[in-house]
């Protein structure tokens, strides 16, 4: 996917919603197993809060499964970022840091937000130059150096291919 640029030098692609992952008939057999589990567990032990939150995740992740992801255009602006129709003022961000590992397939981009209760935000960066959007971020937030993977969350959600 090419980069898009208005006359005001945005810098824009877009990226899917989520990322999606194929799941064969034993990955459904395992959940399936996992989910009887603990739900045999919480019947078990009189967690009927924890029941209703595994039927919850259940029906959430079925539901998921069923749709593909939206397309989404993100851009970088002067004044922030917007994914989609939401839009980050560069006052929410604490810094960024942009990972680029050919050889392990991650190509990334990673806003961290000041609030330490929020998640950072991943981008993927597709067939966007990381030095482009590296020098395009430096102009308004700090470089987190010290960052050279993805998240444990991005991993284990791979791995568990949630």
């Amino acid at each position: 996917m090419q980069a898009e640029r208005s006359s005001n030098q945005n810098l824009s692609w877009k990226i899917p919603e989520y990322e999606k992952h194929d799941k064969d008939r034993r990955w459904y057999i395992i959940a399936a197993v996992v989910a009887l589990a603990l739900m045999a567990y919480a019947v078990f032990t009189s967690n009927y809060l924890f029941a209703l939150i595994i039927v919850i995740i259940a029906f959430i992740i079925i539901t998921r499964d069923g749709q593909d992801p939206l397309v989404v255009t993100f851009s970088i602006e002067a004044t922030g970022v917007s994914v989609g129709q939401r839009f980050y003022s560069y006052d929410a961000f604490k810094d960024f840091a942009v990972v680029y590992r050919p050889k392990d397939n991650i190509k990334g981009l990673y806003l961290n937000f000041k609030n330490t209760m929020r998640l950072s935000l991943s981008i993927p960066l597709n067939e966007m130059s990381p030095i482009e959007v590296r020098n395009r971020l430096l102009r308004f937030l700090a470089e987190d150096l010290e960052r050279n993977d993805a998240p444990l969350s991005e991993g284990l959600s791979k791995m568990l291919k949630l």
